[in-house]
Order: C-alpha cells, then sequence, then structure tokens
C-alpha cells in the first residue's frame, strides 16, 4: 500500500508481529521498544511517516505508521527513541455497513399484531 492509502484515525490489525529487533550497546543488549504491536491487535493511527526507514537498510521509501495505544518515543536506559512501524505488516480495517432492515421489518410485523 502507498502512503495514500493510509489517514489518522484508521484502524488498523497487525497481521505479522515478527519485530526482530537486536540492538547491542558496549556488548549488552538492550531492550528498545519496549511495547510492540501484537498479532492480531487492533491499533488506531496515530502519525504516518513516508520514508522513515533508516538509510542503507533499504527500507528508506516505506511507509510507517505509529499508534494512540503505543508510546511513540520509548526508553531503555541509556538509548531512547521515536519507533514507528512498517506499514506492509498490518491491515487496514473496514468498517461494518449498518443494515436495519431486519429490526425495521420486526417492528412493522409487531405493529400489525397488536389487538385493537
Amino acid at each position: 500500500m502507498s502512503y495514500l492509502d493510509w489517514k489518522v484515525g484508521d484502524r488498523v490489525v497487525c497481521i505479522d508481529a515478527d519485530w526482530t529487533i537486536r540492538i547491542f550497546i558496549g556488548g549488552v543488549e538492550v531492550g528498545v521498544p519496549h511495547r510492540v504491536p501484537m498479532d492480531g491487535e487492533i491499533l488506531t493511527i496515530s502519525s504516518i511517516e513516508a520514508g522513515a526507514g533508516e538509510l542503507g537498510t533499504g527500507r528508506e521509501d516505506g511507509v510507517y505508521l505509529s499508534f494512540e495505544e503505543i508510546p511513540l518515543h520509548q526508553t531503555d536506559g541509556v538509548l531512547s527513541t521515536e519507533i514507528r512501524w512498517d506499514a506492509g505488516n498490518f491491515r487496514k480495517l473496514q468498517p461494518r455497513k449498518t443494515d436495519i432492515s431486519i429490526f425495521t421489518a420486526m417492528l412493522h410485523d409487531q405493529r400489525q399484531k397488536v389487538p385493537v
């Protein structure tokens, strides 16, 4: 999906939660990020970045999302950063269209049965 397919406020579901991120500082593994999207989790987009990937990673032209439910800024000891998530790991949820015709029919049927 392109940058134009997403908008702030869209609800999405995580379809791929393989967030293999291992960062070492001085031979010690640090744990940023602390909070990651989980498989099947429904989230609300709070911001969208195009091309927010790091140079040289091959992901410079991607679409990256942040969410209301997950802090954008995460910290682990001396390491602190803003974390956005690759849009390819999410699918937009389509809102259901409300159809009340069955309820209208039930009410109409009940009106006909009322004794006079």
